[in-house]
C-alpha cells in the first residue's frame, strides 16, 4: 500500500538492435499482436497490421531469468488482453499486453513444456492446461496462476509430453487427450461441475501406442476422428476411436520433426528443426469419408508431399526455430497462417493457400515431380526494424566525434557520488562522461547544444581488449578511496584507476583467464580483507586483491568447474565459493588454505547459512558499517574459533565482545525517514539481452528521492522562524499549548520571561553589530561563492583552449590530455538537472501554447528531441520497456506536420519526420499508451511540480535558482531590512508559482479534454486502484498528487462510472460480523509508549514483532500481543510482501500465502477506494452510500483499522491504517451514524498525543518515520472531524472529560495512574483543536459554551490561573461575552444556552449550575472586586445581578443568589441574527455596569 517507490524508467537503446534468440512464438486470435519469447529470458511484443503486412516491435518484457519455454493467451478482461509465459526454471508470469505490465508471478518446481488455453463450457474465463516434467496435467487460472484442478493417471503414471482438448458434438463436457513420454495415450472427460479442489481427476481410458517422446498431439477439428502425433523421428495418424495406427512417415535424414497440424481433413502440415515445413496429402485409409477408412494402408497409397514451406533464402540455424499454426475465420472461409521465429530474431509468416484436388493431380503429372514452394509473406526482425530508423535510436556515447563505427559498450557503471557514467568498450577503452549532461544532450533541446565543453568525456586506456566489468569500491563502502575505479578485462588484467587525474594507479595480472566479475567483501571482515576487492575469472579462480597494499592476498584456484556464487562468513574468516556442479569450497582468507570441499545437502546448508548471516547483519545494522546487535553471543564465536583452531575467528570474536561492552546507545529521536535522504534521484543501469550485445541503458528516475533532495536543499536555507512563517512547522503553537497543559508557578514563569527577554535583547544587539559590519551582505554569499569557485575555474581552463579535441590518449596510463573531474561535485546542481530532465520529458508539449512558452522561458523546461522510450516497473520488479521503433499513434492517424516553413526547409527530411513524431508523442501519444503508464507519469509530474511550487516558487533555470537562493540567504541575514529588489523578486516569484500551478492544473484536471481535442481517440485514464494505494504514500508530495488525481478522476467518471466502480470493488470489502475489537476499560493503567531509538528499524515488520501501543475502543493503548484471535487481517503479511517469495517454502505453501496476501491487498484497495467515494460523494443518495448498507460496511472497515491493536499481520503504523485515519476524518459526516464516536476520537487522540514532539505540519514534505506520520495524520483527522461536526466533537469530549474527572476522584482507591490515560496525555492536542474551533466555528461554540469550558479547564493547568487572567492564559475563549473570569475570587462564570450559569470554583475544582434565565445567556461579567456577577439574556430582555456568599470563616458550601433583576430594551432581530453584534456588559465601578449595544447605545444599571 504505497510502500513501493514511484520510479519512472526510460531506455536509451543505442544504435544496435538487441539480440533476440526466439524459443517460442504466439500469434493472438485477433491477428493484431505477435509475441516471441527468447532463450535469454526476454519476451518481445510486436504490433501486426495484416492489411499492410507490417510488423513493428512494440515493447520488451524483462523479468524471466531463464529461457522461455512456452507462451499462451491469458484471455481478455477489463478491456485488455493477457499473456501467460513460462520459463525452464519454473517461473510463470501473467502479463498485460496493453503495456507489458506483469500482473502475477509464480515460482514453482513444475517446469512446463507446453500450455494450451481453452474456453471450457459454462466457464467465464479460459483455463490453461499445462504439461511438463511432472506426471499429470495441471489446470491453471491464467489471472491468478492458481491450480484449479489436475488430471492424474492411475495406470503407468509418467510425464505427459503432449495434449489436446476438444468438445465432442452434442456433449456438455470436454475430452482431454494426452500422450506420455513412454507412449501411453490417456483420455480424460472433464466437466466444470465435477471439479473438486485438491482432488485429481483420473483417466477414463488408456492405451499403449508406438510413439515415444511425442512432441505434438492434434485432433482433426474437421472430423474429430483422426489424430496426428508427431515425435522427433516420425509422424503418425491414428483413429481416435480405438487409437489404431493408420499411417506413418519417417523424418528425412539429418532432420528432426518438431510439430504439425491439420490443414484440412486430408491434408497435414509438419515442420522440422531446420526451419522448413512440409505439406502432405493423406492416404485414403486416413480419410473419414472414404470407404476404406480404418483399413490397412495400401502399398501404393502413401502420403504425398506436395508442398514445402521454406524461407526465400537458404539459412543455417544454430538453434531450432519456434512454430505456430493458426486458422483464422474470415468472411469467405478461413485463413491458414504459419508463423516461425528463429535464433536470428527473424519472424516469418506464411499464408498457406488451399490446393484443390485438381491442382494436386496436375502437380503429380509433371515429371520429374516437384513440390510447391511456399515463400514467406512477411519477414521481419529487430535488426531490420532498427535499420529502417533514420536517424538511428540514441545511445549514451553518440556525442563522441570522429567515430563512424564506435566500439560496443560492454560494461557500464553509474557513479552517483561523482555524477558520472563509466562505459567500458570492446576496444579496451573506458569512457567517463557526466551523466546528466550527456542525457540532456541526447534527449532535450536547449542552449547546451552550443556549449563546446558540455558533456566532456574522459578516456582511460589500459586494457588490451574488451572491458568485462567495472567496480567503484567507494560506492559500495566508504572505507575505500573515493578516487579509485576498478576495471576487469578480457586480457586477464585488473586495473585500478584514479578518476580525478585519469592515471593508472596499478595493474593486477594474477589470474589465467578473463575477468568476469568484481566484488567487495562485507564490512565485518578483517581489516586487511576490508581493503581488498574480489575478482572472479574464467579460469575458475577467485582472487582477493589488496588495493591499499597493491598485492595479491588470496588466490583460490582449485575449482574444477566455473564459479557460480561467492559468499562470505566473516566471523569465521571464511570465503565460500560455489561452483556450477553444486560443490562448495571453503577457503580461509587469512592463511589462503582450502579448509574443506562440500557437496550435496551440506553444501546447500552452508550457502543458506551464509544468506541467513547476511540477513541478520543487514537487519541489525545501520549504515555501511553494520551492527553486531542482532548477531549471536561473541562467546559462541569464540568457542567455534577454538574448536576449528581459527585464529582470525578468535580475534574477531574478542573484538566484537569488546565492542558490545563499550557500545554507545544513541537515544536521540529523529522523526525523519532517512532511507531516502542519501539516495540519488537518478540511477543508470546497463541492459543486455545477450552477453554478445552492446549495452543499452535504462534510466531510473526515483521521484521520492528527487523530492527529498529538493526539499532538503530548500529547508536548509530557512531559519526556524521562516519555517514557522511558511506553515511548515508549528513549534510555537504547540509550545504555547504545551506550556498551558503543564504546571508552572508564577515565579518560574516570570523568571523564564525575564531570561527570554534578556536573550532576545542580546540577540538584537549582536544582529545590529553584524549588519553594520556587513552592509553589503557579503557573509551570506560566501558559502555560495565557495561552492561555485571550483566549477568557475574548471570552465575557465577549458575555455582557454585546454579542451582535448579527440579521444586519443597515451597508452601507458599516464593520462596526458585528460580532463580532470572536479573533486567537489555539486549535488544540488545535479538534482536540478535531473528535475529539469524529468519534467521536460513528462510535460505535455503542444496542448497549451501559452503554457509551453511559460515552461520554456520562466520554469526552465526544455523541449524533447526524440520520442522517449519509457518503461514500466511492475510486480516483482519485472519491467516493460517500450521500443524506439514503435509509436503509439499510427501513421494513418498522424496529424499534418506543424513546423515553421523556414525550419522545415533547412532540416533534412528525416529530421523533419523525427521532430513531427516527437511533437505528436509528447502532446497526445504519451497518454495513449496505457492507464498504468499514465498513472505513474501523472503522479511523478504533479508531485514534482507541487514540490517546486512549494519551494518558494523555485525554477529549473540554473541562474534563476542561484539568484533565488542568494536572495533567501540575504533575507535570512537581513530580516529587518527591505531590499530594493524585493518587489521585483516577489513579482517574479508569483509568475513562477502561477506557471507551476497552471502546469499542475493542466495535468490534473484538463488533460483528458486537451488530449481528445488534439485528435486522440484512445486516451488512457489513470488507474484508480493505483491511485488509491498511493493515498497515504510515504512521501507527502506523492500522497497529495495521488489524492488530487483520484478525486479528479472520480469526478470525471460521473455517477454511472462511480457506481460501476462501487459494484466492482464492494465484493472485496471485509464483512465484520464479529464486534469491533474491544480493549480493557477506558482508563486502564498502562505504560506510555516508549520512544524508539533511531538505530531500531521502523518498518512494518519491526512494528509487528515488538509490542506496539495503539488505541482501542476504550481509548487506551494496549500491547500488540493482546490482539483478538478472530480479527480479520487487512494488510499483506509484513514478512511476505507482494514481491517476496520464501525460497525454503514448498511451492504450494508459498502460493497459498501469496494468494492470501493478494486477497488482503484487494481488501485494502477496496476499503480506500470506497472510503474516498463515500467521503466525497457519499452524501448523494445516487452513489449507493445513502442506503446505509454500503456506508455501514465501509465505516466498519475503516473503524476496524483505526481501533484494532497492532499485530504481526496488521502492524500499528502502516499506510493502510493512515489511510483509514485520514478517510474517517474526511468523510466523518457520512460515517458518523455507524461509528462509536467516543472510541474513534479517543483512538485518534491516543495516536496524536505526541504531535508536539513528533509531527510537523501537513505541508512539511520530507518523509517521516511511521510513528510520526501516523501522529500527524491523526491530528489532521481530528481537525477535520471537529470542523465537520463541531457539536458531536464537543459533546463527546465533554462526556469523556466528565468520566475522566469522576475517575480521577477515585484513582487512588482503584490504584490507577491517571497520568497515563489518553485524556491526560493528549491535553495539548485537545487544546489545539478547541482553539481551532473557537476561531473558525464561533456559532457552534456559543451554543455549547459550558461544554467547551469544561474541556478547556480540563486541559489548562489550574496553576496558570492563580495570578493571571483567563484573557492572558487562553485569550481566544474570552472573546465570547458569555464567559467571565474573576482573578480575585478565582471563579469563572459561563452562560449556557438553556439559561443556566455554570460557576467554576477553581480553588475547590468544582462547578455549580445556577438556573438564571428562561432563555440563553447572552453576556456575563464579574465586577472588578469580584463581589457581583451581572448576567444578561437577550431572549427574555432581562439583566440580573448575582452575589456569592460563603459560610462563616469560609466554611460550608457557597451559595449564589440573585440580588436584583432589571428589564432591558428589546434587541432588534437583525442584531440577534449576527453573533458579532451581541450586547456586552462593561463594569465602570464596583457596583455599576453598562449594558452596551453594538450601535453604541448604553444603559447603566446599579447592583
Amino acid at each position: 500500500m504505497g510502500s513501493l517507490n514511484l520510479v519512472v524508467p526510460l531506455v536509451m537503446w543505442g544504435r544496435e538492435a538487441p539480440t533476440h534468440d526466439i524459443s517460442c512464438v504466439l500469434l493472438t486470435q485477433d491477428v493484431q499482436t505477435i509475441i516471441t519469447g527468447s532463450r535469454d529470458g526476454q519476451i518481445c511484443v510486436w504490433d501486426f497490421e495484416p492489411p499492410k503486412l507490417k510488423l513493428t516491435p512494440r515493447c520488451l518484457l524483462v523479468g524471466h531469468t531463464a529461457s522461455i519455454t512456452c507462451l499462451a493467451p491469458g484471455g481478455d478482461a477489463r478491456g485488455t488482453s493477457f499473456l501467460v509465459s513460462s520459463s525452464e526454471n519454473g517461473e510463470m508470469c501473467t502479463w498485460d499486453l496493453r503495456d507489458g505490465r506483469c500482473v502475477e508471478v509464480l515460482r514453482s518446481a513444475n517446469i512446463h513444456s507446453s500450455m494450451k488455453a481453452y474456453q471450457m463450457l459454462n466457464v467465464e474465463n479460459i483455463r490453461l492446461f499445462c504439461v511438463g516434467n511432472y506426471p499429470e496435467i495441471l489446470v491453471y487460472d491464467p489471472h491468478t496462476l492458481d491450480i484449479l484442478f489436475s488430471l492424474a493417471t492411475r495406470i503407468h503414471p509418467d510425464w505427459i509430453s503432449a495434449l489436446h482438448i476438444l468438445r465432442p458434438p452434442r456433449r456438455n463436457d470436454e475430452v482431454v487427450l494426452g500422450v506420455t513420454t513412454g507412449g501411453w495415450v490417456k483420455v480424460w472427460t472433464v466437466s466444470e461441475r465435477e471439479v473438486r479442489p485438491r482432488e485429481p481427476i483420473f483417466e477414463h481410458e488408456s492405451k499403449m501406442i508406438r510413439s515415444l517422446n511425442a512432441l505434438c498431439l492434434v485432433c482433426c477439428s474437421y472430423n474429430q476422428r483422426t489424430v496426428l502425433i508427431v515425435s522427433q523421428d516420425d509422424w503418425q495418424i491414428y483413429d481416435a476411436g480405438d487409437f489404431s495406427q493408420l499411417c506413418k512417415v519417417l523424418v528425412p535424414p539429418g532432420e528432426r520433426w518438431m510439430g504439425g497440424d491439420f490443414l484440412s481433413a486430408d491434408r497435414v502440415l509438419v515442420w522440422n528443426d531446420m526451419g522448413r515445413g512440409y505439406i502432405y496429402k493423406l492416404p485414403t485409409n486416413c480419410i473419414v469419408e472414404s470407404r476404406v477408412f480404418h483399413n490397412k494402408q495400401a502399398e501404393n497409397d502413401n502420403p504425398v508431399k506436395y508442398g514445402v514451406v521454406q524461407p526465400s533464402t537458404e539459412e543455417k540455424l544454430v538453434n531450432a526455430p519456434a512454430w505456430q499454426f493458426l486458422t483464422i475465420p474470415v468472411n469467405n472461409g478461413a485463413e491458414k497462417l504459419l508463423l516461425r521465429g528463429d535464433c536470428e530474431g527473424q519472424v516469418m509468416l506464411w499464408r498457406l493457400a488451399d490446393v484443390s484436388d485438381n491442382q494436386l493431380m496436375q502437380i503429380k503429372q509433371v515429371q520429374p515431380f516437384k513440390a510447391l514452394i511456399f515463400t514467406p509473406t512477411l519477414n521481419c526482425s529487430m535488426m531490420k526494424a532498427w535499420a529502417a530508423m533514420t536517424p538511428p535510436p540514441i545511445g549514451v556515447l553518440d556525442q563522441l566525434e570522429g567515430e563512424k563505427h564506435p566500439p560496443r559498450i560492454t560494461a557500464s557503471l553509474f557513479l552517483p557520488l561523482q555524477g558520472r557514467l563509466a562505459c567500458g568498450r570492446d576496444d579496451g577503452s573506458i569512457i567517463l562522461v557526466p551523466a546528466t549532461e550527456t542525457i540532456m544532450l541526447h534527449l532535450l533541446h536547449g542552449k547546451h547544444h552550443h556549449y563546446h565543453n558540455w558533456a566532456q568525456p574522459m578516456v582511460l586506456r589500459g586494457h588490451q581488449g574488451r572491458v568485462n566489468c567495472l567496480l567503484y569500491p567507494h560506492g559500495e563502502s566508504p572505507r575505500y578511496d573515493m578516487s579509485h575505479l576498478v576495471s576487469g578485462g578480457i586480457d586477464f588484467s585488473i586495473n585500478v584507476w584514479d578518476m580525478y587525474t585519469g592515471n593508472l594507479v596499478h595493474r593486477f595480472v594474477v589470474q589465467a583467464g578473463q575477468i568476469l566479475q568484481l566484488l567487495v567483501p562485507p564490512p565485518t571482515c578483517m581489516p586487511r580483507i576490508q581493503n581488498c576487492i574480489c575478482s572472479v575469472s574464467e579460469d575458475h579462480s577467485v582472487a582477493l586483491l589488496s588495493i591499499k597494499e597493491r598485492k595479491l592476498v588470496l588466490l583460490a584456484s582449485k575449482h574444477l568447474y566455473p564459479v557460480s556464487t561467492v559468499k562470505w562468513r566473516p566471523e569465521h574468516d571464511f570465503l565460500i565459493v560455489a561452483t556450477q556442479d553444486g560443490s562448495v569450497y571453503v577457503w580461509q582468507m587469512e592463511t589462503g588454505h582450502l579448509d574443506r570441499v562440500l557437496q550435496g545437502v551440506t553444501a546447500e546448508e552452508v550457502l543458506g547459512a551464509c544468506d541467513e548471516h547476511l540477513a541478520s547483519t543487514g537487519a541489525g545494522g545501520s549504515g555501511s558499517g553494520g551492527s553486531d546487535a542482532g548477531l549471536a553471543n561473541p562467546a559462541v564465536h569464540l568457542f567455534r574459533g577454538l574448536r576449528h583452531r581459527n585464529l582470525a575467528a578468535i580475534r574477531h570474536a574478542a573484538q566484537r565482545g569488546i565492542q558490545q561492552v563499550l557500545g554507545e546507545q544513541n537515544n536521540h529521536q529523529d522523526i525523519h525517514d532517512s532511507s531516502k535522504m542519501r539516495t540519488c534521484p537518478l540511477m543508470i543501469q546497463g541492459l543486455r539481452t545477450n552477453k554478445q550485445d552492446a549495452n543499452s541503458h535504462v534510466l531510473f528516475f526515483d521521484i521520492e528521492a528527487l523530492i527529498v533532495q529538493l526539499l532538503s536543499d530548500e529547508y536548509t536555507l530557512m531559519s526556524p522562524g521562516t519555517l514557522e512563517a511558511n506553515d511548515l512547522i508549528m513549534s510555537s503553537q504547540y509550545h504555547r499549548m504545551n506550556v498551558l497543559t503543564h504546571p508552572a508557578s508564577p515565579e518560574a514563569a516570570k523568571k523564564i520571561a525575564d531570561l527570554l527577554g534578556r536573550a532576545r535583547d542580546r540577540a538584537v544587539i549582536m544582529e545590529k553589530k553584524l549588519r553594520e559590519r556587513d552592509q553589503q551582505g557579503l557573509l551570506s554569499r560566501v558559502k555560495e561563492s565557495a561552492e561555485s569557485v571550483q566549477n568557475l575555474i574548471q570552465n575557465k581552463v577549458e575555455q582557454s583552449g585546454f579542451r582535448p579535441t579527440t579521444l586519443s590518449s597515451s597508452k601507458d596510463g599516464t593520462g596526458s590530455g585528460r580532463v580532470q573531474i572536479p573533486r567537489h561535485f555539486d549535488v544540488t546542481a545535479q538534482t536540478l538537472q535531473i528535475g529539469q530532465m524529468l519534467m521536460s520529458l513528462l510535460h505535455s508539449w503542444g496542448l497549451d501554447p501559452s503554457l509551453d512558452q511559460t515552461c520554456e522561458h520562466t520554469l526552465g523546461l526544455l523541449r524533447p528531441r526524440v520520442p522517449v522510450s519509457y518503461g514500466l516497473i511492475s510486480k516483482s520488479g519485472y519491467m516493460s520497456l517500450l521500443m524506439p521503433t514503435w509509436h503509439p499513434v499510427r501513421e494513418d492517424d498522424m496529424p499534418a506536420i506543424n513546423l515553421p516553413p523556414d525550419l522545415a526547409a533547412e532540416l533534412p527530411p528525416e529530421m523533419v519526420t523525427l521532430e513531427h513524431r516527437t511533437q505528436v508523442f509528447t502532446g497526445r501519444g504519451h497518454w495513449e499508451v496505457s492507464p498504468a503508464l499514465t498513472t505513474h507519469h501523472l503522479l511523478a509530474l504533479v508531485s514534482v511540480a507541487n514540490t517546486l511550487q512549494d519551494m518558494n516558487a523555485a525554477t529549473l533555470i540554473p541562474e534563476e535558482e542561484r539568484r533565488r537562493k542568494i536572495h533567501i540567504q540575504s533575507s535570512k541575514s537581513n530580516q529587518n531590512s527591505v531590499s530594493n529588489h524585493e518587489d521585483e523578486f516577489s513579482k517574479q516569484q508569483s509568475v513562477i508559482k502561477q506557471g507551476w500551478s497552471t502546469l499542475t492544473a493542466l495535468h490534473t484536471v484538463l488533460l483528458p479534454d486537451c488530449v481528445v481535442a488534439s485528435g486522440a481517440t484512445k486516451y488512457q485514464p489513470p488507474m484508480v486502484e493505483i491511485l488509491a494505494r498511493r493515498w497515504q504514500d510515504r512521501c507527502q508530495e506523492v500522497r497529495e498528487a495521488a489524492q488530487a488525481l483520484l478525486k479528479t478522476e472520480l469526478t470525471r467518471m460521473g455517477p454511472e462510472g462511480r457506481q460501476k466502480l462501487v459494484e466492482m470493488w464492494s465484493p472485496h470489502l471485509p464483512t465484520h460480523t464479529e464486534p469491533l475489537p474491544t480493549g480493557p476499560t477506558p482508563y486502564t493503567n498502562h505504560e506510555p509508549p516508549s520512544t524508539p531509538r533511531p538505530d531500531q528499524p521502523s518498518s512494518k515488520s519491526t512494528a509487528g514483532n515488538s509490542p506496539v501501543h495503539t488505541a482501542t475502543n476504550g481509548g487506551n493503548a494496549v500491547s500488540g500481543n493482546s490482539g483478538t484471535n478472530n480479527e480479520r487481517p487487512m494488510e499483506p503479511h509484513p514478512h511476505l510482501d507482494e514481491d517476496h517469495y520464501d525460497e525454503e517454502m514448498d511451492g504450494e505453501t508459498c502460493r497459498e500465502l501469496v494468494a492470501q496476501s493478494e486477497g488482503r491487498k484487494k481488501q485494502a484497495t477496496a476499503i480506500i477506494l470506497l472510503g474516498v467515494i463515500g467521503a466525497y460523494h457519499g452524501q448523494d443518495s445516487a452513489e449507493g452510500f445513502g442506503l446505509g448498507n454500503l456506508a455501514m460496511q465501509t465505516s466498519k472497515a475503516l473503524a476496524y483499522l483505526v481501533l484494532a491493536p497492532g499485530s504481526p499481520k496488521l502492524p500499528a503504523h502502516t499506510p493502510l491504517r493512515r489511510a483509514a485515519i485520514d478517510l474517517i476524518g474526511r468523510g466523518f459526516p457520512v460515517w458518523e451514524p455507524y461509528l462509536d464516536v467516543a472510541k474513534i476520537l479517543l483512538a485518534l487522540l491516543d495516536l496524536s498525543a505526541e504531535t508536539d514532539r513528533l509531527a510537523p505540519s501537513m505541508k512539511y514534505g520530507l518523509p517521516l518515520i511511521p510513528e510520526a506520520d501516523s501522529c500527524r495524520t491523526a491530528s489532521n483527522a481530528l481537525t477535520l472531524i471537529a470542523e465537520a461536526k463541531p457539536p458531536a466533537f464537543i459533546t463527546t469530549m465533554a462526556r469523556e472529560v466528565a468520566r475522566f474527572n469522576a475517575l480521577q476522584q477515585n484513582a487512588q482507591s482503584l490504584q490507577l495512574n491517571i497520568h497515563n490515560t489518553v485524556l491526560h496525555r493528549a491535553k495539548t492536542e485537545i487544546l489545539r483543536v478547541m482553539e481551532y474551533l473557537i476561531v473558525h466555528k464561533r456559532c457552534h461554540i456559543m451554543d455549547l459554551m459550558v461544554e467547551v469550558m469544561d474541556i478547556v479547564l480540563h486541559c489548562v493547568d489550574p496553576g496558570h490561573l492563580k495570578s493571571r487572567g483567563l484573557n492572558e492564559v487562553f485569550p481566544s475563549i474570552c472573546g465570547f461575552p458569555q464567559v467571565s473570569h474573576c482573578p480575585h475570587t478565582r471563579r469563572i462564570a459561563t452562560g449556557a444556552k438553556n439559561g443556566s450559569i455554570a460557576m467554576y470554583e477553581l480553588r475547590a475544582s468544582k462547578c455549580q449550575m445556577i438556573p438564571a434565565h428562561g432563555a440563553a445567556v447572552t453576556a456575563l461579567s464579574f465586577s472588578p472586586d469580584g463581589k457581583y456577577l451581572a448576567s444578561y439574556s437577550m431572549g427574555e430582555n432581562r439583566l440580573s445581578f448575582w452575589q456569592t456568599s460563603s459560610g462563616m470563616f469560609g466554611l460550608g458550601a457557597s451559595q449564589t443568589k440573585c440580588t436584583k433583576t432589571f428589564s432591558t430594551v428589546p434587541v432588534p432581530d437583525i442584531v440577534r441574527m449576527n453573533p458579532q453584534r451581541l450586547p456586552k456588559l462593561v463594569w465602570i465601578s464596583n457596583k455599576t455596569v453598562v449594558h452596551m449595544m453594538a450601535d453604541g447605545t448604553e444603559h447603566r444599571f446599579n447592583a
